[in-house]
């Protein structure tokens, strides 16, 4: 039995001993080419290019008309209490509203910006105190417009209407304008450029685009210009005021991550 027992486990050692040679055998013939040489074979990719990045900011800017606008109008009160002027001020901002549907403005274009009630004071020398006179509601719509050939009509319209004071108009571009695209579009050029001169300076090849981030891409300010927006038909009887639109410079930048070969 120990006899047994000893060629048994003889066999054992030996079987291990030799799968372990394999193993380091097969090893050594994986880290060869085709041919036994310590070179990859064929078609193999090795290690590959050493890769780095070129990462560079470019600018674009363009010049375009406002496509939007807005103005403030703002109705005012005065009575006795806080009622009575809030009263007279829902009233008459009610036909301000009216009027700016009657010319052709959206609902969804017309805002309220703020709602005010305060009393109206003034300061005695003479006694050193102060006296409240009465009491002031205003109201203050913000209105927008998407065809800029109404706005002259509407600020005639609304101060026929009984608006009190209004302020504008603030010109904009609205969101899916052109002109921001186009910017983009300038401003990644800008940055291959610059990649490109970079890359050339090294003496290495510039690879494809890995990363875009926009910086920024809706700042944009007026320029004068002296066009006249286009005038549509009024129902007041107020004369429209000129309305001049000015050219909107509109700056996009961008950051771009080259992939660099050397």
């Amino acid at each position: 039995m120990a006899i047994n027992d000893a060629f048994r486990h003889g066999r054992i050692a030996s079987a291990s001993l030799l799968a372990g040679v394999l193993i380091l055998v097969g090893a050594v013939l994986g880290g060869c080419g085709a041919d036994g040489s310590g070179e990859p074979a064929a078609g193999s990719t090795g290690t590959g290019s050493l890769v780095d990045t070129i990462i560079v900011s470019g600018t674009g800017k363009v010049t375009t008309l406002p496509d939007e606008a807005t103005i403030q109008v703002s109705v005012e009160n005065d009575g006795a209490t806080a009622a009575e002027a809030l009263d007279a001020n829902s009233t008459d901002t009610q036909e301000v509203l009216d009027r700016l549907r009657a010319e052709g403005v959206a609902d969804e274009d017309i805002e309220t910006a703020g709602i005010v009630v305060y009393p109206n004071r003034w300061y005695d020398s003479q006694s050193g105190q102060e006296k409240t006179t009465g009491y002031r509601a205003q109201n203050t719509v913000t209105v927008t417009f998407h065809d800029l050939a109404l706005i002259g009509n509407v600020f005639a319209a609304v101060t026929e209407a009984g608006a009190d004071s209004v302020h504008g108009p603030a010109w904009q571009l609205s969101d899916d304008n052109p002109a921001i695209a186009t910017a983009l579009t300038k401003a990644v050029a800008n940055a291959r450029m610059k990649a490109d001169a970079l890359a050339a300076d090294q003496g290495v090849q510039l690879g494809e685009a890995i990363s875009i981030s926009e910086s920024s891409a809706s700042n944009w300010y007026a320029v004068y210009d002296s066009r006249a927006a286009g005038e549509a038909e009024s129902q007041s009887t107020v004369t429209p005021p000129p309305v001049n639109p000015q050219n909107m410079e509109v700056t996009a930048s961008v950051t771009v991550t080259y992939r660099m070969l050397r």
